[in-house]
């Protein structure tokens, strides 16, 4: 059976219209996550931490939540702001981060849920879903190599399409917009994810009808 690779994947908001919209890239037709529309996000590898645990350290998730964020669209959240990120990758984003003085806006982001796919899958993930509100992002400029476009939507807009067949999403995709389509604010969403602290996973179990469930399981003792 395959071991969960950890990931991180980031909800980034702006304002829009007296409400929100969130970031969405659509990955190309290889892979995984073939064609799907999703938020950006990636793996989290020993250089997100100085940890040999990072596959449970908050931080190197947290880091790799952001780096995977520049380097699909190019938006660097830093402790000072949004920038335009460099056409870089993996530790070289950091190198590079280190030699410019920033450091990335971990601190900001607010955790939402914690999801393992189910067993019997070819490949798992163990993704932690992060959430994060934006003033003001510089121009989108996506990774060619891994996403064929993206685009800014609201919540609720992007669960109509997904209805109308015009928009191809994953369980876990849904029901994060599901969940942002219920509030009316970045400040309202971010409220109500508070206290998230990755010791919950949700993991979809298949029923007989094809269905899933999700399922609530402790990752952490208490």
């Amino acid at each position: 059976m395959p071991v969960p690779d950890p990931a991180a994947t980031v909800l980034l908001l702006r304002p829009s219209e007296g409400r929100y919209q969130v970031l969405m890239v659509q990955r190309n037709s290889r892979g995984f996550f073939g064609s799907l529309l999703v938020f950006p996000g990636g793996g989290v590898h020993r250089f997100d931490s100085d940890s040999d645990s990072f596959a449970e350290d908050d931080l190197a998730h947290r880091r790799a939540a952001l780096r995977e964020l520049a380097e699909e669209t190019g938006i660097l959240l830093t402790t000072e702001g949004a920038i335009s990120a460099p056409r870089l990758k993996d530790a070289e984003l950091y190198t590079w981060m280190d030699e410019m003085g920033h450091r990335a806006a971990v601190d900001d982001l607010t955790m939402v849920s914690r999801w393992v796919t189910p067993t019997g899958a070819p490949r798992r993930f163990d993704t932690r879903f992060y959430l994060v509100g934006c003033d003001y992002a510089p121009e989108v400029v996506i990774d060619t190599d891994e996403l064929v476009s993206h685009q800014w939507i609201d919540p609720a807009a992007a669960l109509d399409r997904h209805a109308a067949g015009d928009l191809e999403m994953m369980l876990p995709t849904l029901a994060h917009l599901r969940w942002l389509s219920r509030w009316t604010s970045i400040d309202d969403a971010v409220a109500s994810a508070a206290g998230a602290d990755g010791r919950t996973a949700i993991r979809p179990d298949r029923a007989e009808d094809g269905s899933f469930i999700p399922v609530h399981i402790p990752v952490v003792a208490e």
